[in-house]
């Protein structure tokens, strides 16, 4: 057995170096195969998770991410993986590059568990051919497309042990392996273990109620599987109870009806037809199958199989498989076809091997045609990717495959599904014997996952040299108090601050807080999708939230600049208008400061400074513009419209601000509180100041924020606005901030000194008088707790999103700590859990209670079947009605 199933993993490793080796990825050359999520999260993921367990930041309380955030849920949904633990072993300079090597040893461990699962169900299978399979496992187009969400693949190698546990409670009535395997997929991914249900009920239900004739051992069966899932969702408690109240706060939570009744009926299926067409021989095994009939077991696989197929083209039903919705990556579900597919392929192979009759010796005539169509096949995919080579790779350019890709793919596809069928087309007819098909098939298999790997592993391959003067960041700052860095734009993905070790703003994942992102978008910060950016914002907002330092281009730097590191690319200042991480502020009524008002950005901006200053000076100015050209501008009560009047040419807004004292001028151009990848207001002006241009395209997806337009004394700046298109803004205008009103504020600003610990930030704040509050920048949340002077104290929501804290006259000891919802009621009930697994397991075992199990074999039995036609029509009836009908 360990012959048969070592081998596997051992031949994947072999592929997949040769791979990098082909295309120089590392540990060959320093190239990685690091893109898109990899790059934006799971990797500024590991490196976060780096400094967690070296005790540089908190899982609970992670100031590293979105201001302040539970990493518990980040975790869950994106590295928790046993392998992350191998970061301990690894430099962080060195990390995109070590994302090859677990990229590997995860595809090993697919192969690996598919072996166990291939020679454990087919035990007439050689090891050659259990290799085969397990190999075109772990190349498949699922680990294909999503490689770089890494920590999918460690669901996807799990998911052959949770068909052994199938199996088991099945045809034994033993749960212990599926429980097991089932906590393992949930604790892995709490997300993805929403399809993994699904799946288990419709397979569940058509097994059993087509293949199972005995109506008793339906009920037992139903009634194990139901233990089974009360077991797993105690025993994992702890990990899904506070991911989930992370997730129901997040902005990705939207209306179902909505989106089910938005977009096309067909999928994007030249995206996710490659999820199906990595694995030829699946369609070839389909077709000898057919041609020898199949049985009830086999009819009720092959049912399954086309029900997870329907929505890799069928776009409601694609949406319902992903909770209602998604961004990208359409068919997460995608290693479940194509693992029953590859049953189908198993089945075939040892039917063939059981056949009888199989010859002992080989001639020579099977022998050249089998070398002839293993042939065939490296030929065309030597000439496809010798030629067609930027056809085939555009989906690690665009994310998504076009017509001349999939179609280009399709040439190699039809000669693998052509080579399989007739390799086991000569194998059936005794022109082969065991031992030569196992040898063509292993050749085949290695030809096409060379193939799939070159298009979508290889065409990955990258330098990782642009990261290394963002790494060299890491580590410039000594500064023992609370602070932030905020980075001036976006020159890298916003999560990798986090991963510097710094504490920031940023943030993007499926689990920013909606609350978060909608503050920081009042406040003039640069956010779309799910993506919070700390670039933008005013002097103010970047003073009151703690952003002390700014990261810049190395070529941005300012003689007068407070420089505290510089490399060739980058440079840290420290700012010149800051405060402490936290103030005190007075109020009679705190209740009147609890959200924003309704208004413009920058009236915002003034309405802030007033409450947490008392100052009746004025902050901000707005100017109006001096002249405009083919633009008919109009301001209403909701805000700003800016029509055309030749909509062919271009308008024109122009500016002349004479600027008295020292003012730093902004303009914002800002509509509506969304989270979409982009809005109607996008790309609608060019923005020159004094004839140098600032901005070619302003609002953008990266910067649709307030634009810094400069800081100027005493003197008159002209700012042009070409206008693209017509505009309709809630807040538009040109302002200045008095940088001495300014900086006089924040003067006269009481300082606190406040550390964090653990999952708590604490610290002596001293106030002078009554109605004195500690402001702190921290997002307002459900999980703080807070005391003062060592007796519990109250936290009120303050400007939309952050927190007050009513102190004492004289001095306080604040402390204020977090532990996320649901985080200590899913520790006990995950505690209880496995304390009762060895209880049921032992009265399963030894049958006790035999009455009550009756009667919930019962109840079970027919919850089970109002839960599966509930299932069936919730995912695949009631999605298409929603659409037609909407």
């Amino acid at each position: 057995m360990r012959k048969r199933c070592l081998a596997a993993p051992a031949t994947t490793a072999a592929v997949t170096l040769l791979l990098f080796f082909l295309f120089q990825l590392y540990p060959f050359s320093d190239q990685t195969l690091a893109w898109c999520d990899m790059k934006q999260q799971v990797i500024p993921f590991l490196l976060d998770f780096k400094n967690i367990i070296s005790g540089n930041s908190d899982m609970l309380l992670n100031l590293q991410n979105a201001g302040g955030m539970s990493f518990w849920g980040v975790f869950f949904f994106f590295i928790a993986s046993p392998f992350t633990f191998l970061v301990l072993l690894v430099p962080a300079t060195k990390m995109y590059l070590f994302a090859n090597i677990l990229v590997l040893l995860k595809m090993c461990v697919c192969s690996l568990t598919a072996a166990l699962f291939f020679q454990r169900r087919f035990r007439n299978l050689s090891t050659v051919q259990v290799t085969a399979l397990s190999v075109m496992y772990a190349f498949c187009g699922y680990t294909m497309l999503y490689f770089q969400n890494m920590v999918w693949l460690d669901v996807m190698a799990m998911f052959p042990i949770l068909l052994i546990g199938v199996d088991l409670l099945v045809r034994e009535g033993r749960i212990l392996c599926f429980v097991l395997a089932f906590s393992a997929v949930l604790v892995l991914n709490f997300y993805l273990t929403y399809m993994v249900v699904v799946f288990l009920i419709l397979a569940f239900g058509l097994f059993l109620f087509f293949c199972e004739k005995d109506r008793e051992k339906r009920k037992r069966t139903v009634f194990l599987l139901g233990v089974s899932a009360f077991l797993t969702m105690l025993i994992t408690a702890a990990v899904w109870l506070p991911s989930f109240l992370q997730y129901l706060s997040s902005a990705r939570t939207i209306g179902i009806l909505e989106n089910l009744a938005s977009g096309s009926f067909m999928t994007h299926y030249y995206t996710t037809l490659p999820i199906l067409l990595c694995s030829g021989g699946v369609f070839a095994a389909i077709a000898i199958l057919k041609g020898q009939g199949f049985d009830r077991e086999t009819k009720a696989l092959l049912v399954l199989w086309l029900l997870t197929v329907v929505p890799i083209f069928i776009e409601p039903v694609n949406k319902m498989w992903h909770t209602g919705s998604y961004q990208a990556f359409p068919a997460r579900y995608g290693y479940i076809p194509v693992f029953l597919g590859l049953i189908f392929l198993a089945k075939a192979i040892s039917d063939l091997n059981g056949s009888g009759d199989l010859p002992f010796r080989q001639e020579i005539p099977g022998a050249v045609i089998g070398l002839f169509l293993v042939g065939s096949m490296a030929l065309v995919a030597y000439m496809l990717i010798t030629y067609r080579f930027e056809d085939l790779t555009i989906y690690t350019r665009a994310l998504w495959l076009d017509q001349t890709s999939i179609l280009t793919f399709l040439i190699f596809t039809a000669v693998a599904v052509l080579s399989y069928f007739l390799l086991m087309y000569l194998y059936r007819n005794q022109m082969l014997t065991k031992g030569m098909f196992s040898f063509f098939l292993i050749l085949a298999v290695v030809c096409e996952s060379l193939f799939s790997g070159s298009v979508f592993i290889g065409s990955a391959s990258n330098p990782d040299l642009f990261y290394q003067p963002v790494f060299d960041l890491s580590g410039r700052i000594s500064d023992d108090s609370l602070y932030r860095v905020k980075n001036n734009h976006k020159y890298f993905d916003l999560n990798l601050m986090g991963g510097l070790g710094y504490p920031t703003l940023n943030h993007y994942t499926s689990l920013t807080d909606e609350d978060y992102m909608f503050t920081m978008k009042k406040l003039g910060y640069s956010s779309y999708w799910m993506e919070v950016g700390s670039q933008d914002g005013s002097l103010l907002t970047d003073a009151l939230l703690g952003n002390r330092y700014t990261v810049v281009q190395s070529r941005e730097v300012k003689p007068e600049d407070d420089v505290v590191y510089q490399n060739d690319w980058y440079a840290i200042l420290k700012n010149k208008y800051r405060m402490s991480f936290g103030t005190v502020m007075s109020s009679q009524d705190i209740s009147k400061s609890e959200y924003l008002p309704d208004a413009t950005r920058m009236e915002i901006q003034q309405s802030i400074f007033e409450q947490l200053f008392h100052s009746s000076k004025k902050l901000v100015t707005e100017y109006e513009y001096s002249s405009s050209e083919n633009l008919k501008c109009t301001k209403t009560k909701n805000g700003t419209v800016m029509i055309k009047e030749d909509p062919e040419t271009n308008g024109t807004l122009s500016y002349d601000i004479l600027v008295e004292g020292t003012q730093t001028l902004y303009l914002d151009c800002f509509d509506k509180l969304t989270n979409n990848l982009s809005e109607p207001i996008n790309n609608s002006f060019h923005v020159s100041v004094n004839d140098r241009t600032v901005q070619s395209m302003y609002p953008a997806q990266k910067e649709n924020g307030l634009l810094n337009l400069g800081t100027f004394t005493d003197e008159l700046v002209r700012v042009r606005l070409t206008v693209y298109k017509d505009v309709s803004a809630k807040s538009f205008g040109i302002y200045g901030m008095d940088l001495s009103t300014l900086g006089t504020a924040l003067d006269s600003a009481p300082s606190v000194s406040l550390k964090q610990q653990g999952n708590a930030v604490s610290g002596t704040v001293t106030a002078s008088g009554n109605d004195r509050y500690l402001f702190l920048p921290l997002p307002f949340q459900k999980g703080y707790t807070a005391t003062v002077n060592g007796k519990d104290a109250q936290i009120f929501r303050v400007f939309d999103d952050f927190m007050a804290i009513k102190l004492s006259d004289g001095e306080n000891q604040v402390s204020v700590s977090y532990l996320p919802p649901g985080f200590r009621a899913g520790i006990v009930i995950s505690g209880f859990g496995v304390v009762l697994l060895p209880f049921l397991l032992y009265a399963l075992k030894k049958r006790k209670f035999p009455r009550l199990r009756g009667i919930l074999e019962n109840f079970v039995f027919l919850l089970f079947k109002l839960l599966a036609a509930l299932v069936f029509v919730g995912i695949y009836i009631f999605p298409v009605i929603v659409y037609w009908a909407g």
